[in-house]
């Protein structure tokens, strides 16, 4: 799938020119006016490669690692660790950074978390506690504003690394912390709405929600099973939460890409609650009272729920029966993954929070460890994977977070900024040089 990505836009030095006007003698002849030379655009320098340390170790040294290298997931030749005592401050203290997402009781947002988890002490910053935290809210968002508050009234963060509850109601305390303490906010996934926010971290979609392009997924399978004007079909959308602009965003998005198709009939669920139980019990209730439905999607977390579901009123079929109930979900996690690689599901999109969480501390890291500008939006890619690319496909040099070995939260895969992003590979060396010590 075509990747669309806002890349980094760097500073152009403003031409400076020189005018100088015509000086007139008293007597003829008049001198002619002379043109100063015009100044050139600066133009950035090209930093050369980095070529790693004697002994380094790179991905395709790390053997939990070696199937992805092998089938070209992740790049063997990324070093390993090239930011060791990168967030270390020249005086010996550490910076310090505060990060919390919306809740570590959905999958997506404990894997990142424990990636980021286990970046922290990688650049220096030792144990959690003094110098970096992580928090999970519950969905709580009071619980999350009073996290700011504490930490920048206990830790003093140099940023706080936000997956917000509420794009709205957190707005005061974002706009506390930066103009009023200092203190920048970077936000991924879940943004807040005020310009407060130094740069905001999503995938990229047309329609909201990014549902938009999993919805043209699942026209376009329909039409290959033979649905059309002369065979219409239905399709189950299950909601997570109603109360929630996630949710809402990716009803939005999913109806932008099917309203027009009028042979699609779509009808809606009581709400999952993002749990994969209730998804399965609302996935065998609807079916039942159904049984016109060929199709499932499901807004996101706990969307596996819907294998389980059908498997326990027998309507779990093989991809390649007629009677087959195609299963869509818009989140990327292990058990969806693993349905995918089994052919017991059809399909999830790439909606994990792992990248963006990854590009948004690469973000952090450019703009205040390294003090480079960022933009406002960075745009992950967002893509569907089904049974024809899971074995392949790469998001912008990081897997998805569901193809790291089972269990083993400390091992991720190292930054590799791409270009379109615009961010430096991150090293202790480049930070001394744009820094100046």
């Amino acid at each position: 799938m075509k990747r669309f990505i806002i890349p980094l836009v760097t500073a152009v030095a403003v031409v400076s020119i020189i005018l100088a006007g015509c000086v007139t003698e008293p007597e003829p002849p008049v001198t002619p006016p002379v043109t100063p030379p015009v100044t050139p655009p600066v133009t950035p320098p090209v930093e050369p490669p980095v070529e790693p340390p004697v002994g380094a170790l790179t991905a395709a040294d790390i053997p939990e690692l070696a199937e992805m290298v092998a089938r070209g997931q992740v790049d063997g030749s990324l070093l390993w660790n090239p930011f060791e005592g990168l967030l270390v401050k020249p005086d010996g203290t550490s910076f310090k950074v505060a990060y919390s997402v919306s809740t570590l009781e959905v999958e997506p947002c404990a894997q990142s978390t424990k990636m980021i988890e286990d970046y922290f002490p990688r650049f220096g910053l030792g144990p959690k506690g003094e110098n970096w935290t992580t928090f999970g809210s519950r969905f709580d968002v009071d619980a999350q504003i009073g996290f700011m508050e504490d930490m920048a009234a206990t830790m003093e963060p140099d940023w706080f690394q936000i997956h917000s509850v509420s794009a709205e109601l957190q707005v005061p305390v974002t706009e506390k912390m930066v103009y009023d303490l200092g203190i920048p906010v970077f936000t991924q996934d879940c943004g807040i709405e005020t310009d407060a926010v130094t740069s905001f971290v999503a995938h990229k979609f047309e329609g909201p929600g990014g549902t938009d392009i999993l919805g043209q997924w699942l026209i376009d399978e329909l039409e290959r099973r033979g649905y059309g004007p002369d065979n219409p079909c239905v399709v189950a959308e299950e909601w997570g939460m109603r109360e929630m602009l996630t949710s809402k965003l990716r009803h939005e998005g999913f109806h932008k890409a099917i309203d027009p198709i009028a042979w699609i009939t779509v009808i809606e669920t009581k709400d999952t609650n993002w749990a994969e139980e209730q998804t399965a019990t609302i996935t065998a209730d609807t079916i039942m009272a159904h049984p016109e439905v060929v199709a499932l999607f499901h807004h996101g977390c706990g969307g596996q729920g819907m294998v389980p579901g059908l498997e326990s009123i027998d309507m779990l079929l093989p991809l390649d029966d007629p009677d087959h109930i195609i299963i869509a979900s818009n989140d990327a996690e292990n058990a969806m993954w693993d349905a995918v690689l089994d052919g017991r599901a059809d399909t999830f999109s790439t909606h994990g929070m792992v990248e963006p969480s990854d590009i948004c501390f690469q973000a952090a890291v450019t703009n205040v460890v390294l003090g480079q500008p960022v933009e406002k939006f960075y745009q992950c890619p967002f893509l569907m994977v089904d049974a024809s690319n899971i074995n392949t496909v790469q998001i912008g040099g990081v897997p998805p977070s569901c193809g790291m070995p089972r269990g083993r939260w400390d091992l991720w895969v190292p930054l590799n900024p791409l270009p379109e992003y615009g961010f430096p590979q991150p090293s202790l060396e480049l930070r001394m040089q744009y820094m100046g010590y």
